[in-house]
């Protein structure tokens, strides 16, 4: 009975230090509000430095016309790589995952992400939310 228990308890505690392993690392960078009128500089700000590997966006509130997008790292240099997205995407659309950090460069930290672009076929402002992996 009481080896029973110790194996129960092993296996049990073996699952939870798994867990969080499973989890996975995907972080709501933040939100832009897409205005109604074509804009050049939404700009999405990281309060802190965040080290991200690739991203997705993912529509709210309408659909949206993107002209351009970029993301700014935090270098004495500043260095920026243009992001490739479609320049059409629908409400509820997600675009599939967009590597910005390659395996030479995957210690720069985020700084900002710009977007190009306006709301269409909708009253409200259209979302994007930018969702980071680690």
């Amino acid at each position: 009975m009481n080896r029973m228990l110790k194996l129960s308890s092993c296996l049990l505690l073996g699952l939870l230090t798994s867990l969080p392993a499973l989890a996975n690392d995907h972080k709501v960078m933040g939100i832009i509000a897409m205005p109604r009128n074509d804009t050049n500089d939404l700009t999405l700000k990281m309060p802190v430095c965040r080290i991200v590997k690739r991203i997705q966006i993912k529509v709210d509130h309408g659909d949206v016309q993107i002209s351009g997008a970029s993301v700014y790292f935090k270098a004495s240099r500043s260095a920026s790589q243009s992001l490739n997205v479609p320049s059409t995407l629908k409400e509820g659309d997600t675009t599939d995952w967009i590597n910005i950090n390659s395996d030479n460069d995957n210690k720069r930290c985020v700084e900002k992400f710009v977007f190009s672009g306006h709301t269409v076929n909708s009253s409200d402002m259209a979302r994007l939310k930018i969702i980071g992996d680690d």
